[in-house]
This record gives C-alpha cells, sequence and structure tokens, in this order.
C-alpha cells in the first residue's frame, strides 16, 4: 500500500507551459486539518527546493476549520523533518526548544476577486 506522493517528471511537465509547483495539496475527507506525518514529509521536499512553499489541507468533514494552509516552521520543523528516517503515518517527538513542527502561513493573503486557473496534469 502506498503511503506517500510520488511526482515523476515534474520538470518535464510544468515548464514547457511555464507553471510552478508552489504548493503541496492534500485532503482530509474524514479527518480534521491538520498536517499528518506524511503530509509533513511530503511538503518538505517542496519547501526546502522553495522556501515559500505552502501546503494546502482540505477538510470538508472539520466543523472548525474546513481549509488549512502552512508550512514547516523553520529553522525547527525544517530540521525535525529533515532528522527524520521515519516512513509512513508516525508520531513526531516534540521539538526542544518548544516551538511547533508546522504552523499557519502567515505570508499567504486570501483574495477571493483573484482570476487563476487550476490544471490538472493527469491526463497529459
Amino acid at each position: 500500500m502506498m503511503d506517500c506522493c510520488l511526482i515523476l517528471r515534474m520538470n518535464q511537465e510544468l515548464l514547457p507551459d511555464m507553471l510552478l509547483a508552489v504548493f503541496f495539496f492534500q485532503t482530509h475527507p474524514t479527518q480534521s486539518c491538520f498536517m499528518s506525518s506524511v503530509d509533513l514529509h511530503t511538503h518538505y521536499s517542496y519547501q526546502i527546493m522553495l522556501p515559500e512553499a505552502i501546503a494546502i489541507v482540505m477538510a470538508p468533514t472539520d466543523t472548525e476549520r474546513k481549509h488549512g494552509i502552512f508550512h514547516l516552521s523553520d529553522p525547527t520543523g525544517v530540521s525535525v523533518i529533515r532528522n527524520c528516517q521515519e516512513r509512513g503515518f508516525h508520531p513526531h517527538e516534540e521539538p526542544v526548544d518548544g516551538n511547533p513542527i508546522y504552523e499557519h502561513s502567515s505570508h499567504v493573503l486570501m483574495n477571493p476577486h483573484l482570476k487563476f486557473d487550476v490544471v490538472d496534469l493527469r491526463n497529459k
């Protein structure tokens, strides 16, 4: 059973159309809005290449928050995930400095009037 997301040939798929992946999108259809260990490890690959990268989590059944926009805290969360050798779903120890592993992305502005296109590359 696969418990992670693999991105293959991203450069070949995205660069010709001048598209850039700046976020990792995850759905939690029956869970609350949070970053699982698998989400954290997947997002780490994006954030080390592009520090402003974000992780978007959609949780339609969460009664408190339907979506969240997160990133790994830096340096704490980045260091925890970089040094973690676990695979699949697993707990992470609380960081010794007391900072969270991930946090809400304060550098994201929500603008409901912004026009954009979502491109589904699965059919290409």
